[in-house]
């Protein structure tokens, strides 16, 4: 076998030599039909050969041995893939997925979170101690701030109308409890005097015409501001803002 044949043999098809051509009677013109015909007899049934009919057993590989099919771009593939994947188009492919707890440490916190807020629950004057009157509008207050995350301390306090000994005591409240306020339900007879001294207060009425007071250290007036403004905006989701003054 000469070196044509063998690269013909590799490839399958049939390697016609002149002698085998007089073996079968024929003469190697290749321009005759008789040539044609001899090849197409002896061809591989796995192999392609051009200008004749396909002969009977030959098993067509596309891209092979036969044209590739001709598919659009985009839907045919599509449409190939959903086949191969064996997914109904016309069944139900989503699943819903039901909703999972959030415990994330990135979880918003109230808005007053970690704040200290003192009420007076006593006067104390000498050996005299009087309870404070707590009307149930403060008792609402102290509900909204402390859905805010507000921690609210009671404190024993001092009736006074002496600006500097009210101013004092506010000090000395604030900071023996880490206090960020005070809060009263009405002009506080502990803390209210306070005010003539420069020390920052601020006012919210209240549904039943009563006031809600805010009172700070002499360097917390951004604190009570702050507090006031807060405040407000919790009470607008609760029920319709009242006046202020």
């Amino acid at each position: 076998m000469n070196e044509d044949c063998k690269k013909l043999w590799r490839l399958g098809m049939p390697c016609l030599s002149a002698s085998s051509l007089a073996v079968s009677g024929e003469h190697a013109d290749p321009g005759s039909s008789t040539v044609t015909q001899a090849r197409t007899d002896n061809a591989s049934t796995g192999a392609i050969v051009f200008g004749a009919g396909r002969a009977e057993g030959t098993v067509l590989i596309p891209g092979y041995n036969a044209l590739p099919p001709m598919i659009k771009p985009t839907r045919d593939p599509a449409l190939s893939l959903v086949a191969l994947s064996g997914v109904d188009p016309t069944g139900p492919v989503m699943v819903e997925v039901p909703l999972v707890q959030n415990n994330s440490a990135f979880t918003g916190s109230p808005v007053l979170a970690g704040w200290r807020i003192g009420y007076a629950i006593r006067y104390v004057r000498g050996g005299h101690v009087e309870p404070t009157d707590q009307r149930a509008t403060l008792h609402r207050a102290f509900v909204i701030l402390g859905q805010a995350g507000v921690q609210l301390v009671a404190v024993d306090a001092q009736r006074t109308d002496d600006p500097l000994e009210s101013g004092t005591a506010i000090d000395a409240l604030v900071a023996s409890h880490r206090l960020d306020a005070l809060v009263s339900d009405a002009q506080s007879a502990a803390f209210h005097a306070a005010r003539r001294s420069g020390y920052p207060s601020a006012c919210q009425a209240l549904e039943d015409g009563t006031q809600l007071w805010f009172y700070g250290a002499r360097w917390a007036a951004d604190r009570v501001q702050v507090l006031l403004r807060t405040y407000r905006q919790l009470l607008s989701t609760v029920a319709p803002t009242p006046g202020t003054e």
